[in-house]
């Protein structure tokens, strides 16, 4: 069974790294393939003489089917997706579902499709995912909407180890986005059932208990961390608790043993009673039926959904009496969860819980000769082992002491669970002290990890920069050490560790190299700049009220996987938000050694703007800044810092928002480069690059930062027609995500994230 398990999920991880998928037809065809090929095999086995050939047939027959069942699956989530090129103005109807989150300005939602159309067009089957602005009406779960919208399709972020937003739209069978624009009729609860969780929450809301007791049990009972604030997700991560607020395999686990337990207490209640049914199968039932109902309480989602099938399976062997041993049965599980879920395998979420289950597993074989205590403290060891190459290969990071911090965590949690279940009962009854108590003792949880995150900074331990390939290598060290070898071997494979310890660096750059990477922050501005021993960060993104910055979901992680541990400058061309949103949080992360900024007349201290004609070498790099003398008595734009950069070979100058009127006056430059490039002044609007400052220039490519469909147009058309009639090349970031230039002994060499990384769902 592994190795056909093996040779299936090699099939399966290999169409989630496509580029393009085949056609449907190709696709079906390949399916078609898969299972004549397995029949063929099936009926090579009989005879006997073949020996081994039946064997193979049935290898090819399980990797041709596996490929094919997954590309057909992605062919029929890509046909569910909303299409930009038709109409995006539509009119739809449907049932808002989940957890509405409302704002003071505007409020986020889901709903449902029963009908829509675009011009004609029938949207497809499933959900959209909408915004509200500005509306006296909100969104409850359950009522029935009909209004007018504006949809785009999702888009991911093009960016190193940013969120990939249409990934998850394809998993949630989310197929649109966009915002209402006029609600046509609302029908108050609607669907009683869609309106379940929505009512939960309310009523959990409307509890005299501390705010951040409400947000622990959203988390926990209903699967919503909205509320949950920044520095506790920091203080989880410190920690290594992320994963007991997150509802997934624990927690469904959880459920599965009070369950189990319930309805064996039941079953012998009813033995003992003079029941003349044995009833073998109760506890399975019971435990089967919790964890489901609490799987629907807390949404569905992708990790609690896998978490149940990985239950189902683990009892279903006891419970029709299949003679398989719990490695096969974990197999199983894998197998089910990536035929029903194929592109689940690029989600970090299957391989942490598995692996955390194999780990487990693997602690069978000490079961009979150690004290349950010892059990305990083993198996939060070899969970450790077992997910610290995914923590470090996903997150970069991994707590040294989070083995004794969750010996404690795991415990109150699991007792929390148990006891919230005739807490709420007893709530709902108006006897309210003991849910009372538990959020008392929820209080004192925090306050207990908010002080053991001021001592567990100190082992946290952070890896950047290091090859996956180093990363496997640690992970044997990991597997050798939990398997039953002999110390000198496992002391061996401790040498592994050193990687982490002492990683080995790739070589830096180069004197007078040089390495420019303009970030996909949306209609914002970032770019990255490295020469061989100093790093430069030219604006920040935007950030929003929301709480959600480009800084935190794209800057940061690309300056982590750049190697970027400290910044000697930041240059903040000028206040408007798109361009300095993310300064705060930079601030706090990094402290720049310096920080020059534009728009002097607004600038407390004046020493600290980007002064015109300042110009200076480092590592062999010139930088100079272009924008004119006394550019601070002109608009907000057009007191943009305007820098360039380069050496012989390769030239960039970055615009800001400069806007023509400063394109006419800027100062000379003082790089004479072989190739001249350009990030475009104001994302492409029609107020930069004009036809006379591209002629003057001479630039033989343009680098554009907008967003996708942006409400501004960006980049304006006429923009682009003059950059082609001056036969320039165009690279943008809402196509090509991150682009990063390469300053080579030839030019500028640019390359970019979607090329490097492209997905077929992209």
């Amino acid at each position: 069974m592994p190795v056909f398990s093996v040779i299936y999920l090699f099939s399966v991880v290999s169409v989630a790294y496509l580029t393009q998928l085949p056609s449907l037809l190709i696709c079906q065809l390949i399916l078609l393939l898969g299972l004549f090929t397995a029949l063929l095999g099936f009926f090579l086995k009989r005879d006997t003489q073949t020996k081994n050939y039946p064997q193979r047939v049935l290898q090819l027959a399980v990797f041709i089917t596996g490929f094919g069942l997954a590309a057909v699956h992605g062919r029929y989530l890509l046909a569910q997706q909303f299409s930009d090129t038709g109409q995006r103005l539509c009119q739809v109807q449907g049932v808002v579902v989940g957890l509405p989150q409302i704002g003071e300005v505007y409020s986020r939602f889901i709903i449902k499709l029963a009908k829509g159309e675009c011009s004609g067009r029938a949207l497809p089957p499933g959900k959209i995912s909408l915004a509200l602005y500005n509306s006296d009406y909100q969104p409850n779960a359950g009522d029935l909407l009909l209004a007018a919208v504006k949809l785009r399709s999702f888009r991911a972020n093009y960016s190193v180890d940013s969120f990939d937003a249409k990934l998850w739209a394809l998993n949630n069978g989310i197929n649109a986005r966009g915002y209402v624009r006029k609600i046509v009729a609302v029908q108050k609860d609607f669907s009683v059932r869609s309106g379940l969780r929505h009512k939960f929450k309310r009523w959990i809301t409307q509890q005299d208990i501390s705010a951040v007791a409400k947000a622990s049990l959203f988390a926990l009972l209903l699967g919503d961390k909205s509320a949950i604030s920044k520095d506790q997700w920091q203080q989880m991560r410190s920690t290594g608790t992320v994963h007991l607020l997150v509802v997934s395999g624990l927690h469904i686990g959880i459920m599965v043993a009070i369950g189990w337990w319930l309805l064996f207490g039941v079953r012998a209640a009813l033995l003992w009673a003079g029941c003349r049914y044995s009833l073998p199968f109760l506890p399975e039932l019971g435990a089967l039926s919790l964890s489901f109902c609490y799987l629907l309480m807390a949404g569905a989602s992708l990790s609690t959904q896998r978490a149940w099938l990985m239950a189902l399976v683990l009892l279903a062997g006891q419970w029709f009496s299949v003679r398989s041993n719990l490695w096969q049965r974990w197999w199983l599980a894998l197998l089910l969860i990536i035929s029903w879920q194929p592109l689940s395998v690029v989600e970090p979420g299957l391989w942490l819980s598995f692996a955390a289950v194999a780990s487990l597993i693997s602690l069978q074989g000490f079961r009979s000769v150690k004290s349950n205590y010892s059990l305990l403290i083993r198996s939060q060891c070899w969970v450790w082992l077992g997910l610290m190459p995914l923590l470090l290969l996903y997150f970069q990071q991994v707590s040294m002491i989070a083995p004794l911090i969750n010996l404690f965590a795991i415990a109150f949690i699991s007792l929390l669970l148990v006891l919230l279940i005739p807490a709420l009962l007893l709530a709902l009854l108006n006897v309210q002290q003991v849910l009372q108590l538990l959020a008392a003792a929820l209080d004192y949880y925090w306050a207990l990890l908010a002080l053991l995150q001021s001592y567990t900074d100190h082992f946290l331990l952070s890896v950047q920069g290091v090859a996956d390939h180093w990363l496997l290598i640690l992970a044997l060290g990991c597997l050798c050490w939990m398997l039953p070898i002999s110390r000198w071997l496992k002391c061996i494979a401790l040498s592994a560790w050193l990687v982490i310890f002492y990683p080995p660096r790739e070589e830096s750059l180069q004197q007078q190299q040089f390495t420019l990477t303009l970030m996909d922050v949306g209609q914002g501005l970032a770019v990255l700049i490295q020469t061989q021993q100093h790093n430069i960060l030219f604006d920040t993104g935007a950030a929003f009220a929301s709480g959600f910055s480009y800084y935190s979901a794209v800057i940061k992680p690309q300056l982590i996987s750049s190697g970027v541990a400290k910044l000697d400058l930041l240059v903040v061309s000028h206040s408007d938000n798109d361009h300095s949103g993310g300064v705060p949080e930079l601030q706090q992360d990094y402290l720049p050694t310096a920080i020059h900024r534009g728009m002097a007349a607004s600038v407390a201290d004046s020493s600290s703007a980007c002064r015109s004609a300042d110009n200076w070498t480092w590592d062999g790099v010139q930088f100079h800044y272009r924008q004119p003398i006394g550019s601070d008595t002109y608009t907000a734009n057009n007191q943009s810092c305007v820098l360039e950069l380069g050496n012989a070979q390769c030239q960039v100058i970055i615009m800001g928002d400069a806007e023509k009127e400063i394109e006419e006056l800027l100062l000379a430059s003082v790089i004479n480069a072989q190739q001249r490039l350009v990030i475009v002044g104001h994302h492409g609007s029609n107020t930069s690059t004009s036809a006379g400052f591209l002629e003057r220039e001479s630039f033989s490519a343009a680098l554009i930062s907008n967003s996708y469909y942006n409400r501004y147009g960006h980049p304006h058309p006429r923009v682009l027609s003059r950059l082609s009639s001056a036969g320039v090349e165009i690279y943008r970031t809402d196509l090509l995500g991150t682009i990063v230039v390469q300053s080579s002994a030839s030019g500028c060499s640019i390359d970019s994230y979607k090329q490097q990384h492209k997905r077929y769902w992209w």
